[in-house]
């Protein structure tokens, strides 16, 4: 018997639409990719992209590996992914990231995810994010809904704060873009003395998924990139999640994305915009 009550994974019934089926055997590509090289990790030094931003030799593999196959799938479309690629097209447009959580992978942390989303018209319209340490697949198409492992995800909840899980980034220096850091640090502080747990799991795209099928309860972060939430945000909002920015609004080119069950949602905007 499982520990945990999760669908198996199936991929011919983990996506419901013929485009999610496709994205999601891009995203196995990539983790075939990945775990193809897994053994060179271990000691490897890390490319340094950023501010404690990293980049392994898998996730320049792993995105080699979803653009092959969603090229060959999809060859009027352009992809643009994290690491490196750069495709126009006349159609929709691919986000890639190739591992969202690049940090927890090279450390040996089984909590990454691959990510795919299809923007058309400055809209997601589908999104897949792959776990491949548990073999779970989010997947949603912007009103068919939101499913994991072809199981579908619905958050009906009423929580208060006292009862709430929540998930959040504990962001390194300079990630802090929409807020003033102090006002980000005592939003966090107030939020800690109130809800029933937080979590810092590490990757922003696992985390919103995690929402969407109530294993967080909300979960906020700073300074992401759409590669890196545009998938996981539609995820959680087709399960029912309300998604935005830290004030409400629609999520800002600084990259703050709160997803969080409806009930807390008010609370949450109050806190993180520093209206309380």
């Amino acid at each position: 018997m499982a520990f945990l009550d999760r669908a198996p994974f199936d991929p011919a019934k983990a996506a419901p639409t013929e485009r999610t089926r496709h994205m999601l055997d891009a995203a196995l590509a990539g983790a075939a990719a990945i775990a193809a090289g897994r053994e060179r990790v271990e000691g490897a030094a890390l490319t340094l992209k950023g501010q404690r931003d990293f980049q392994t030799q898998s996730d320049v593999a792993s995105e080699r590996a979803i653009t092959a196959h969603l090229t060959a799938i999809f060859p009027d479309h352009g992809l643009q992914g994290e690491e490196e690629t750069d495709i126009d097209g006349t159609a929709g447009r691919f986000l890639i990231d190739p591992i969202d959580g690049t940090t927890n992978f090279a450390w040996g942390l089984p909590f990454f995810g691959i990510c795919i989303a299809l923007v058309e018209d400055g809209e997601t319209v589908a999104g897949v994010v792959y776990d491949p340490s548990l073999e779970e697949a989010f997947v949603a198409e912007r009103g068919l809904g939101a499913f994991v492992n072809g199981r579908r995800l619905a958050i009906n909840r009423t929580l208060t704060p006292d009862e709430a899980v929540i998930g959040a980034s504990l962001p390194v220096p300079g990630q802090v873009k929409t807020v003033p850091v102090e006002d980000y640090h005592r939003a966090l502080r107030a939020i800690m003395d109130r809800a029933s747990g937080m979590r810092r799991l590490g990757s922003a795209a696992l985390s919103l998924c995690y929402v969407a099928a109530g294993r967080h309860d909300a979960f906020f972060e700073d300074g992401l990139s759409p590669h890196d939430y545009a998938a996981a945000a539609l995820i959680a909002s087709e399960a029912g999640a309300i998604v935005s920015g830290f004030d409400g609004a629609p999520i800002p080119a600084s990259g703050a994305v709160l997803a969080s069950n409806a009930s807390l949602h008010p609370w949450l905007v109050e806190l993180l915009s520093n209206r309380a």
